[in-house]
């Protein structure tokens, strides 16, 4: 609808330039038409680089976390990468499970809580949404409804669970 809208001013703006002779008139028209084509360039580049309308929204599940692989102590093993602190971690929040579950250091940050009361790995995904229908049918053309925005994820850990290097 902002393209319509867009279009609809560009034309207005360059039509009474050309079409209407001087006047108040021609005044009033090529400054409808002005606005017309500057709001809407104004709230594009708004929606495009601040999500002008749009909202996040989380949505968070929590699954049981088991031992990476088969040892005396559970064990979450991650796998150091780059020059700093970063690491993919190796989980499973299944036992009959035989392949591992990793996660994605470019997708968010991860968080380990040892001595934690249970074994748990929260999962929490983040998305834009616009805040009305109207928002939706302005910016249709523009960024996407329900936009994936980043993913966290927080290992609880007891007490007694290993973190080993696959180093």
């Amino acid at each position: 609808m902002i393209a319509i809208t867009l279009f609809i001013g560009a034309l207005l703006f360059a039509g009474s330039m050309i079409f209407i002779s001087s006047g108040f008139n021609k005044t009033v028209w090529v400054t409808i038409g002005l606005i017309l084509t500057v709001g809407s360039i104004a709230l594009m580049i708004l929606n495009y680089s601040q999500y002008w309308g749009m909202r996040k929204v989380t949505v968070q599940h929590v699954y049981p976390l088991t031992s990476s692989i088969t040892a005396k102590k559970p064990v979450l093993l991650y796998h150091p990468i780059g020059t700093q602190n970063e690491r993919v971690y190796l989980y499973k929040t299944n036992p009959l499970e035989h392949r591992l579950q990793r996660t994605d250091p470019t997708q968010g940050p991860v968080q380990v809580t040892r001595n934690a009361s249970r074994n748990e790995l929260k999962v929490t995904k983040t998305y834009r949404v616009y805040k009305s229908e109207e928002l939706r049918l302005l910016f249709s053309a523009g960024v996407q409804n329900h936009e994936y925005v980043m993913t966290q994820w927080h290992f609880s850990l007891k007490p007694g669970w290993k973190l080993i290097s696959t180093r």
